[in-house]
């Protein structure tokens, strides 16, 4: 098998240094994840296809790191309906068992309503885990 792989090479190196270009070419335009600084952490969050914004979401989720959910928010005001369903699934996830004290969200609603959601889900998610307990 590996004798194969050497003839192959040694009949066509032009297309393997092609192929290892191109493997290079990708890799460096991956970068190192889809985050990328301090600032913007989660750049994916608003990119225009909404399938990223959903996957970037879903990593978000299966991180299991409360500390990204802020950067949730503005999701669930997003022009995408699946994006906003996805954002709420991953808030309520991330928050535990506070998830049952979560205001009433809508993805469906109009978007004034869901701007108030925004705000309101901002607030709550504050007040249950920035602000210390007495």
């Amino acid at each position: 098998m590996i004798s194969s792989g050497i003839a192959i090479v040694q009949r066509n190196p032009f297309e393997l240094t092609i192929l290892l270009a191109l493997v290079l070419l990708c890799c460096s335009c991956q970068g190192s994840g889809i985050r990328s600084s301090e600032a913007s952490p989660w750049p994916s969050l608003s990119a225009e296809d909404p399938v990223v914004r959903i996957q970037t979401i879903h990593t978000i989720q299966s991180s299991l790191d409360r500390r990204n959910v802020p950067f949730l928010f503005p999701l669930l005001n997003d022009p995408d309906r699946w994006v906003r369903f996805n954002a709420r699934s991953a808030i309520l996830v991330l928050a535990g068992d506070h998830r049952q004290t979560a205001p009433p969200y809508d993805y469906l609603a109009a978007p004034q309503i869901r701007r108030k959601s925004v705000q309101a889900y901002r607030q709550w998610w504050n007040q249950t885990f920035l602000i210390p307990a007495s």
